[in-house]
């Protein structure tokens, strides 16, 4: 009896576009740390998993069930039954959403002009989809960025160009200067998009008065500001600084809270400040709605379960997740001022010779410090270091849409205690020391 022959299936054709973006640079990263697990990573931002109180999440969960029993008078059956069925695309939990961004962040805005996103990357991809022609549009990224919305334009064929992280007066200008540059082609910047605090990957905070040049030259030039605040709780210096959002006069501000890194990552929740009004053949919608329109053919909705459990917990606080955050921005700070120390002893000048050319910058928030060394850093050096020194570290270069970064690399100091801080930059250091003198 002949065997049955069955042949898989050929697909010719995939996204070309897949293959514009160059190497997987964070697959890369994943691949080295699996491939070391014995090293000490300063690669991975992820945030510090013993504040993630997933014991918790029960309980907060409980509470948002009981609340709409006590305070609305809904049977609890069908609660439960509405928290496992398909639900409202904009979200379940938009107004006490609102009250927390009142109370925490200083931002006015009705319930209906939120979205409860699957994370910040869902939040990017429907408000570009939603607002950006690929034909007539350009989008404006800091560079270095985070590669998460880089990558999706250029996936999805949308015309993305970098600026220079705003730290100066200057950078503001050659906002300016992007612009006019694309009318002349008869193009029109969409969107520019920032982290305003403790940017990644450099780690940068936006002065006050660049927050509100930013929003002058969105109001004359007609573009959005996609807001992403993912590091705003995590300051350590000075007091907090007010979001663009929260200076918002004139509606230029899309506002993304992404709940990553406050809460947990698997959350996977994002909140979404829409307000403006856009009108459409004659007709005014407000874009919040158009973005649920876009959203409903991405996700449906956000799973209410998980909408659930930050509704209780934000319920069981008043609204405000500052008491919350206190200990976790104390511990974070305190491995920053750990990783400064380490640097300062493991690359101090005036006892190490070879390190006459290195230096770093003071983060005054987030997770991420820059080192600069007098060297080219390319992969091959990630896997080195890795593999006899026992300690990893990102190329800066990893983050840029053009050149940019090659003598630098990012430290990321979130997810390693302060002795792995202490051994990981001694064995960076003996690592660096072995390159500077073999140059």
């Amino acid at each position: 009896m002949m065997e049955k022959i069955i042949s898989q299936p050929s697909i010719d054709v995939v996204n070309p576009l897949l293959f514009s973006m160059g190497e997987d640079v964070m697959g890369f990263l994943n691949e080295v740390q699996l491939q070391y697990p014995e090293a000490i990573s300063f690669a991975s931002g992820r945030p510090d998993a013993k504040y993630f109180n997933i014991g918790q999440f029960s309980e907060c969960l409980d509470y948002f069930v009981q609340h709409n029993v006590c305070e609305k008078g809904i049977e609890e059956n069908i609660v439960l039954e509405n928290l496992g069925q398909y639900n409202r695309t904009k979200g379940i939990i938009n107004t006490e959403v609102a009250k927390y961004l009142f109370i925490d962040e200083f931002i006015k805005v009705n319930p209906e002009d939120i979205l409860i996103t699957v994370g910040a990357q869902e939040a990017i991809a429907i408000g570009i989809t939603t607002l950006c022609d690929r034909e007539n549009d350009v989008i404006l990224v800091e560079d270095p960025a985070y590669i998460g919305i880089t990558h999706f334009a250029k996936i999805n064929d949308y015309k993305i160009e970098s600026i220079p992280v705003i730290v100066n007066e200057s950078s503001i200008k050659a906002i300016e200067d992007k612009i006019l540059e694309h009318q002349e082609k008869g193009k029109k910047v969409k969107v520019v998009y920032v982290i305003p605090d403790f940017q990644n990957p450099t780690g940068n905070s936006m002065s006050l008065s660049n927050r509100h040049k930013l929003l002058a030259l969105a109001r004359l030039y007609d573009f959005v500001i996609f807001e992403d605040n993912a590091y705003g709780d995590f300051y350590y210096e000075n007091e907090k600084l007010p979001t663009l959002k929260s200076l918002d006069e004139n509606d230029t501000v899309i506002y993304l809270r992404s709940l990553s890194k406050t809460i947990y990552p698997s959350l996977r929740l994002c909140l979404m400040v829409v307000t403006q009004k856009v009108k459409v053949q004659g007709k005014i919608f407000a874009l919040s709605d158009l973005m649920a329109k876009t959203k409903g053919y991405v996700t449906v909705n956000t799973p209410s379960i998980m909408q659930a459990m930050f509704g209780g917990l934000l319920l069981k606080n008043k609204f405000s997740l500052e008491s919350l955050n206190a200990e976790k921005r104390t511990g974070m700070k305190e491995k920053r001022d750990q990783l400064l120390e380490s640097l300062n002893h493991f690359f101090n000048k005036e006892t190490q010779y070879w390190a006459e050319n290195i230096s770093w910058n003071l983060p005054a928030g987030g997770f991420f410090l820059i080192l600069k060394v007098p060297f080219k850093v390319t992969k091959e050096d990630v896997i080195r270091c890795a593999e006899v020194n026992k300690v990893i570290f990102t190329p800066m270069s990893f983050f840029y849409m053009n050149e940019g970064g090659e003598k630098e690399l990012r430290l990321a100091f979130s997810n390693v205690t302060k002795e792995e801080i202490i051994n990981g930059v001694q064995r960076l250091s003996e690592f660096i020391k072995s390159k500077v003198k073999n140059q």
